[in-house]
C-alpha cells in the first residue's frame, strides 16, 4: 500500500494537487479523479513501448512499455486514478526509484494527450492490460509518415526542381490503384500521408484521394506550387487535409514580377482561410535566398504566413544550376545566427528546418533535441517515400535505381519495410563504413543530426555540406578523426615530428609512427626507418597542374598546350562538379 500512496503523490504533484490533500478515493473524485486519453490520440505498439500520435497537431511522442500499458488502460473508458495506479504498481510498471513514469505523465499532460474528467459512475472498471508485444526488431513497425509524389507532372519547369533528374520514373497509378495503395498505407497503421509531386493538383482525382485518405484515418498533408486553383477544387480538397504547404518561388518574391506573385499568394491565402486552412510556406535555401532570407521571410509574414519551413537546397537536374545556387560553407555556418535573429523579431511565427539542415541546431543538448523530436536523417526510419507508381525509396530525395526498395502496390508494405536491404542500409547508416570514416561519424551529435545522405558522394556516407562538425578534443578524436585532421594540420605547417604527433593527439610513440607511416599525405624526411620522437614527416602535395600539363603535352618550343590559368579554372569547375553528389550523376 505504501508504494501505491507514493505513486499517487507523484501523480498528484504533476496534476497540481496540494501536498496537504489526502490521497483517498474521495479526494481523487473531488479533484476530477478520472483520467482518460484525449480524443484524437492514436496509439501504436513498438519494440521499445509505443508511439503516441496526436491527430490534431501531428505531435508524436515515444513512450516506454510501462507508459504504453498505462495509456492502453485509459484508451477507451475513463478510469479511476487510484485503480489505474494500483494496476500499474501490481505489475511493477510504476516503481519508487524510477522517475520515467512521472516524466512521461508530465509530457502527456503538457501536450494535452491525456486529461482529467469529472467523476463518472463507479461501475467503471480497469480494463485488462493490452499486450504491446511486437515482432522482435530494432526499428519501427511502420513509418510515421509516408511521402507520396502522386505525379511528377508539373507546368512550372522551375530551375531548382529535383524531379527533372528522375527521367526513369514515368508511370503513375490510376485512380483505382491509387485508392488501393491508400488502403494499404492506412491498414499498415501509418499516421500521416504527405502528398506532393510534381504538382498534385494536376491529378483530377486528387479530391477523391485526399477524402479517401481522411476516411481511412490518415492525417493527410498537401504541398503545392499552384496558386490559380479554382475555388470549387479547393472546396473539394481542403476539408480533408490537416495541413497545406505552398512551395515558394524565391525569384517570384524578388524579381520583376514580385508584385504580381505576392498578390497571387495573398489571394490563395485568403481562399484557403475560407475553408479553415491556414497555409504554410516552403522556402528553399538557395545561395540567392540565404543572402535575402530576412526580407523573404518578412514578406511571407506580411502576407499572413505563420508557419514557414526552410528547406535545404537539394541537387537540381543540372550541375550548372547547382554551381550557381549551391550555398557556400560560410553561408551555412552563419545560418543559425540569421534564423535566430529572424525568430527573435517574429516570436509568434513557427519557423522550422527540414531534417537536411539539422546541423544548424547541432548545439542543442541531446535532451532538448529529443524533446523537440530532432532526429537528423530519418530516411527509412520515420519516413518512407513513394513515387507516382507506388515504388518505395528511403526518402523523397533518395529516388534512384540504386535506392529502389520495392513497390507497395505489388507487395505487402510490411514485407518491403522489414526485408528490403536498401531500407535497412539507410535505417542503420550510422554503422556504415563510409559514414563512420567521415567527420559526421566522428561528430558528437551524430545521433541527433548525422547530416543528410543526399549530399554524401556515395549517397550513404558523411555530409560534406556541414560547415562545422562538433568534434571531441584532439586527444579524444580517435583514429578516424586523426586521419581526417592530419591533412588540415600539414597544409598549414607542412611538417610534423613524431613527438608533435604524440603531443597533439595524445597517442603513444608506436601508434604515432605507424599512423604517420600509413598516411598517404606524409613522407619520411629522415631517409631511414623512423625510431625517434624528433624524426619528422613532410606533407606530400602533388603538383596537379604540372601533371595535367605533362599529360596534355607541349609545343615544340616547350610551351604547354594548356596554360596554368586554364587548368586552374578547369580544376575549380571540376571541384564544383565533384560537390554535386556522385551517386546522382551515376544514374
Amino acid at each position: 500500500m505504501e508504494k501505491i500512496e507514493d505513486s499517487e503523490k507523484r501523480v498528484a504533484k504533476i496534476l497540481g494537487l496540494k501536498d496537504g490533500d489526502r490521497f483517498s478515493e474521495d479526494v481523487w473524485l473531488s479533484k476530477k479523479g478520472y483520467m482518460q486519453l484525449t480524443s484524437g490520440i492514436r496509439l501504436r505498439p513498438e519494440y521499445f513501448g509505443g508511439l503516441v500520435y496526436d491527430t490534431r497537431n501531428g505531435n508524436t511522442l515515444e513512450v516506454d512499455k510501462g507508459a504504453f500499458q498505462f495509456l492502453n488502460l485509459i484508451k477507451n473508458t475513463p478510469q479511476k486514478i487510484s485503480s489505474v495506479i494500483n494496476c500499474l504498481v501490481e505489475r511493477d510498471i510504476i516503481k519508487e526509484d524510477n522517475n520515467s513514469a512521472e516524466e512521461t505523465l508530465r509530457n502527456l499532460f503538457s501536450l494535452k494527450m491525456i486529461e482529467m474528467v469529472d467523476g463518472i459512475p463507479s461501475t467503471s472498471v480497469v480494463m485488462p492490460l493490452a499486450s504491446n508485444e511486437v515482432e522482435h526488431r530494432q526499428w519501427l513497425s511502420a513509418p510515421e509518415t509516408v511521402h507520396w509524389a502522386v505525379t511528377y507532372h508539373c507546368d512550372k519547369n522551375c530551375f531548382d526542381c529535383y524531379v527533372a533528374r528522375l527521367p526513369f520514373l514515368k508511370n503513375e497509378l490510376n485512380s483505382y490503384e491509387a485508392l488501393k495503395l491508400i488502403d494499404k498505407i492506412a491498414g499498415w497503421n501509418v499516421f500521416q500521408l504527405a502528398i506532393g509531386g510534381g504538382e498534385p493538383f494536376n491529378r483530377k482525382d486528387l479530391p477523391q484521394l485526399v477524402q479517401h485518405a481522411a476516411d481511412q484515418g490518415l492525417s493527410a498533408h498537401l504541398t503545392t506550387g499552384k496558386l490559380n486553383i479554382a475555388p470549387e477544387i479547393l472546396e473539394s480538397v481542403l476539408p480533408f487535409i490537416k495541413n497545406l504547404q505552398i512551395g515558394i518561388r524565391n525569384a517570384g518574391l524578388l524579381g520583376d514580377e514580385s508584385r504580381k506573385y505576392t498578390q497571387q499568394l495573398q489571394n490563395f491565402f485568403i481562399n484557403a482561410r475560407r475553408w479553415h486552412i491556414k497555409p504554410g510556406a516552403n522556402l528553399i535555401l538557395t545561395n540567392f535566398a540565404i543572402k535575402r532570407l530576412e526580407y523573404l521571410i518578412t514578406t511571407l509574414i506580411n502576407i499572413g504566413f505563420e508557419h514557414i519551413i526552410l528547406l535545404r537546397y537539394k541537387p537540381p537536374q543540372t550541375i550548372e544550376r547547382w554551381r550557381a545556387e549551391h550555398p557556400e560553407l560560410h553561408q551555412m555556418k552563419e545560418l543559425y545566427g540569421v534564423i535566430d535573429k529572424i525568430i527573435r523579431k517574429n516570436p509568434d511565427v513557427n519557423i522550422r528546418l527540414d531534417c537536411a539542415v539539422s546541423f544548424v541546431q547541432r548545439h542543442l543538448s541531446k535532451e532538448i533535441a529529443t524533446q523537440y523530436g530532432i532526429k537528423g536523417c530519418v530516411a527509412a526510419d520515420r519516413i518512407l517515400a513513394l513515387a507516382p507508381d507506388g515504388s518505395a525509396y528511403p526518402c523523397s530525395q533518395l529516388v534512384h535505381p540504386k535506392c529502389y526498395a520495392g513497390n507497395l502496390l505489388e507487395s505487402e508494405p510490411q514485407t518491403v519495410w522489414d526485408k528490403s536491404k536498401v531500407l535497412r542500409k539507410y535505417r542503420f547508416f550510422h554503422t556504415e563504413k563510409t559514414f563512420c570514416h567521415s567527420w559526421c561519424g566522428v561528430c558528437l551529435v551524430k545521433t541527433s543530426c548525422g547530416g543528410c545522405r543526399i549530399f554524401a558522394m556515395d549517397g550513404l556516407g558523411g555530409d560534406p555540406g556541414c560547415p562545422e562538425p562538433l568534434l571531441p578534443s584532439l586527444r579524444q578524436i580517435g583514429k578516424v578523426g586523426r586521419r581526417l585532421d592530419l591533412p588540415k594540420y600539414l597544409k598549414k605547417h607542412r611538417i610534423i615530428s613524431v613527438g608533435e604527433y604524440m603531443k597533439r593527439y595524445g597517442v603513444g610513440q608506436k601508434t604515432a609512427i605507424k599512423e604517420l607511416k600509413d598516411s598517404p599525405q606524409t613522407t619520411n624526411t629522415a631517409g631511414r626507418p623512423v625510431r625517434k620522437k624528433t624524426d619528422a614527416y613532410e606533407y606530400v602535395e602533388d603538383d596537379i597542374i604540372r601533371d595535367i600539363q605533362d599529360s596534355i603535352g607541349y609545343t615544340s618550343g616547350g610551351v604547354p598546350f594548356a596554360s596554368y590559368e586554364e587548368i586552374s579554372r578547369a580544376i575549380e569547375d571540376s571541384t564544383y562538379s565533384r560537390n554535386y553528389p556522385q551517386w546522382i550523376k551515376q544514374g
